[in-house]
């Protein structure tokens, strides 16, 4: 095993490091930020052909290092001077560092590319069927604004009670027939939101009311440890509380009754 020193860890990021959007990201919040499968594939593509562009010059760029240091290897074999020979030597040690940052930036591309290939694969079976799906057509495209402005009002009628200016403006643009798409699709997403937050809600009930009758000092919630089970900790605390005080008053109960 490799010893954690400061060392360790610059060599690591340096040389390994290949960080970027994960699938999970790239799925949710690039993807799926656009409401119908037409302009999915349209981002998708347009994610695909800006990272492949971007790594095929990242590639071009360290092929063009790799001569430029066998270059300088060459000329520093027959440079006499101290100082030059001193000088051709960082350039050299400068350019290799850079081939480490492409390297890591080649396999950042490559890694982000994976989840949009996935993508396409999975929902089309030949580049025709892909190439007919991303074609521009009016009626596509009316009806992912209609799609789009339902869902950006309906977030508006869940944080506010009614539809935002900027938003109600836009649909004011729009045909009448359209308009009315837009806001009974808001109307639809609103109120099912409110419908579903409602029961996660009252599902919680006897935590919150543990919580606000315990005589305890108040206490906050944090995001330690969320990725244990997604429940917050303090949650998970409240429960376990009181399942045990219902336990406690079921045997209780079946004290008094025998």
């Amino acid at each position: 095993m490799t010893e954690i020193t400061a060392q360790n860890i610059e060599d690591w990021v340096e040389t390994s490091m290949h960080y970027g959007m994960t699938g999970e990201q790239i799925k949710n919040f690039v993807i799926n930020s656009h409401v119908t499968d037409f302009r999915q594939l349209r981002q998708a593509l347009i994610e695909i052909e800006s990272r492949n562009h971007e790594r095929k010059k990242v590639k071009l760029d360290r092929k063009r290092k790799t001569v430029k240091i066998r270059q300088l290897e060459e000329k520093l074999e027959t440079e006499d001077d101290p100082f030059e020979r001193e000088l051709i030597e960082l350039d050299i040690a400068e350019y290799k560092l850079d081939l480490g940052k492409f390297d890591v930036s080649i396999r950042q591309y490559d890694h982000e590319l994976e989840p949009f290939m996935n993508y396409v694969r999975k929902h089309y079976k030949s580049i025709e069927e892909m190439g007919e799906a991303a074609d521009y057509t009016e009626e596509e495209e009316r009806k992912y604004w209609i799609a789009r402005m339902g869902k950006q009002a309906a977030i508006d009628i869940y944080a506010n009670g009614r539809i935002g200016i900027g938003n109600m403006d836009s649909i004011a643009m729009m045909r009448e027939e359209d308009q009315i798409y837009a806001v009974s699709i808001a109307m639809q997403y609103s109120g099912m939101l409110n419908a579903g937050i409602a029961k996660v809600q009252n599902s919680m009930k006897p935590q919150i009311d543990k919580m606000l009758t315990d005589g305890e000092p108040p206490r906050f919630p944090t995001f330690d440890n969320i990725e244990d089970n997604l429940n917050l900790e303090l949650f998970n605390q409240l429960t376990a509380e009181h399942s045990n005080e219902q336990k406690s008053l079921q045997s209780t109960d079946k004290s008094e009754a025998e």
